[in-house]
């Protein structure tokens, strides 16, 4: 196992409890508990993070396609006129 580090936490007596609680029926420690907590939580911020990031370039390329024409073959077209045509090109 790698080298602990050991911190001090102030948690309300509620979050005592329920630590207490949960950590026994799981059959661990508080430790590993929180331990565990602390892992999901990053591991949620960097997942965050991915999809943040793929949203970012998604938007950009949906911008680089308006500005260039693509997807429209280049057509530029309203509602107005895509009913009149019947919803055919």
């Amino acid at each position: 196992m790698a080298r602990m580090v050991r911190k001090q936490i102030v948690i309300d007596p509620e979050q005592e409890r329920a630590l207490e609680a949960r950590a026994k029926a799981l059959g661990v420690s508080q430790s590993a508990l929180v331990r565990q907590a602390i892992d999901s939580l990053l591991q949620d911020a960097e997942e965050q993070e991915r999809r943040l990031q793929a949203w970012e370039r998604l938007r950009a390329g949906s911008e680089r396609a308006a500005r260039d024409g693509i997807g429209s073959g280049g057509l530029g077209w309203n509602r107005e006129e895509l009913h009149e045509r019947g919803g055919s090109r």
